[in-house]
């Protein structure tokens, strides 16, 4: 029989050092002589300069010599190198690395991608990488005019292509790229074939060592998904659909409602725990702003899916509106509701304005008038409410009834978090089927005193059906048992019962 156990969080392998530049390299790292590029970037040798790409700027290094131990620590554009160009077509962007002698031990080539606030987006994605002792043609010396350079001009030799993914700014850890095969190589050269669909296409910042990195990915092989997640400690619970009064500024891309619960703008210092984290991005696109500041009636609202009936419940953390000139944009009041099975679906967010009544049947308001600050922008940590009395639900509504001024109303993140000692003992102990001739089967579960259950019964696990959200548990004991009587008990082919705290 199912039992309803406590939702486990999982957390993306993120590990990025930074790293400076030192006058001489050490056992591992390569040392750079020099670069071009189809375009000097925001100067010649100063600020944003393609020279920002190999000076260690914007870096943190916890190893000096290792650049598999390097991390982002700037997401000021100057630290960062971005080509006038966003036509990734022919041969019109790429860069070349000159370390200065044939490299006998050359393994690993370490890249970093944008990491300014707001154009992540110029950042390179797909690209091709060449190596060459003697290139027949020296590729043109940077300037302020784009470039060409071909790879076929003679004496580069291709090992393949490969991805960058989007930075994700401070302690964004790079990737590293099997170049053994480039070993004994002078120049290394990048075919930047595709952008993240922004106004140029650039990188933060690009190292070399002649150690091999387990992480490493091979050119001309496809680009392996992320791994599996590990799990977390169990308190961060899953968030499956964010439903709203409207879609923001785009379905699902950039000021999506989506991006409320995708973590988009968050620096996670524990990614399992909510309270730790804080906003690293003021971009207009990480943040949520529906298309009305009326926050009349019904219209400004939004309903969070956790995808099954979920036990102990805790406490939500919301992050508010964080660009700059929009904050008055953010939700300042709310109401907060929460449902198993509401009587009408909230209806998908789209491009129009759609009111949506928590009183039309199914929800229960959990409390009211609550108030959420202005955004304050980069480390801003959120503010967290209680939303134990939920405990069970599936479904957790927010009735936004103000904001801030603005001509929007909106947010930037949402998290919810269960208390594991909650959940720990909801099991379903024993499932006596003595009396299901006679319609009847009795279900037992471990429980306390004082609070009230919820149980759901499904035929194949995926499809639902409450059939009460009000059995007390028995005043004393461990342990309160239900008896499920119907016609059709005993005529199932087969049954499974999920049993939840309501409250």
């Amino acid at each position: 029989m199912n039992t309803l156990s406590h939702i486990l969080s999982f957390s993306l392998r993120n590990t990025l050092l930074i790293w400076g530049l030192g006058a001489t390299a050490g056992a591992g790292e390569i040392p750079i002589a020099g670069i071009e590029a189809f375009h000097q970037g925001d100067s010649l040798d100063g600020d944003g300069s393609i020279l920002k790409a190999i000076d260690g700027s914007g870096m943190d290094k916890i190893d000096l010599d290792d650049p598999s131990t390097w991390t982002i620590a700037s997401t000021a554009w100057a630290d960062d190198w971005q080509g006038f160009s966003a036509d990734n077509s022919g041969d019109n962007t790429w860069a070349v690395i000159d370390l200065g002698a044939p490299a006998a031990s050359l393994s690993t080539m370490y890249l970093w991608n944008v990491q300014e606030t707001n154009a992540l987006d110029r950042g390179m994605k797909d690209f091709e990488i060449f190596h060459a002792t003697s290139p027949t043609v020296l590729p043109p010396v940077t300037s302020g005019t784009v470039a060409p350079y071909s790879f076929t001009s003679g004496g580069w030799t291709s090992i393949g292509g490969s991805e960058l993914k989007v930075g994700v700014q401070v302690g964004d850890a790079g990737q590293a790229y099997d170049l053994s095969d480039a070993a004994g190589a002078r120049y290394i050269g990048l075919h930047l074939k595709s952008n993240y669909g922004g106004i140029r296409t650039g990188l933060a910042e690009v190292a070399f060592s002649d150690v091999e990195d387990p992480d490493a990915l091979t050119p001309g092989e496809p680009v392996p998904p992320d791994p599996p997640v590990e799990p977390g400690d169990g308190e961060l619970v899953p968030i499956v659909e964010v439903f709203a009064f409207h879609q923001g500024d785009s379905l699902e891309e950039n000021g999506s409602v989506l991006r409320t619960a995708d973590g988009s703008g968050m620096a996670k210092g524990n990614p399992d725990d909510p309270a730790t984290w804080t906003i690293n991005n003021t971009a207009w696109a990480d943040d949520w702003q529906g298309f009305s500041a009326d926050n009349s009636g019904n219209n400004t609202w939004v309903v969070v899916d956790l995808g099954s009936a979920t036990a102990g419940l805790d406490v939500m953390h919301l992050w508010n509106v964080q660009e700059t000139n929009a904050l008055d944009r953010g939700t300042s009041a709310f109401d907060i509701y929460y449902a198993t099975s509401p009587t009408q679906t909230p209806p998908a967010a789209s491009d129009v304005v759609t009111s949506y009544d928590f009183g039309s049947g199914g929800w229960t308001q959990l409390s009211a008038g609550n108030a959420l600050a202005q955004g304050s922008q980069i480390d801003d940590p959120g503010e967290s409410f209680d939303i134990s009395g939920a405990s069970g639900a599936r479904y957790i509504g927010l009735h936004l009834t103000a904001n801030h001024g603005g001509i929007r109303t909106g947010l930037a993140e949402i998290a919810i978090t269960s208390d594991p000692s909650s959940v720990n003992g909801l099991e379903i102990v024993s499932i006596d089927a003595s009396e299901i001739q006679e319609n009847r089967i009795a279900l037992t579960w471990y429980s306390r005193p004082g609070k009230v259950y919820g149980i759901n019964y499904s035929e194949d696990l995926i499809e639902w059906i409450e059939l009460t959200d009000s059995v007390p548990a028995e005043a004393e004991g461990d342990t309160t048992t239900f008896i499920h009587e119907g016609a059709d008990v005993s005529t199932a082919n087969r049954r499974f019962y999920q049993v939840f705290e309501v409250r």
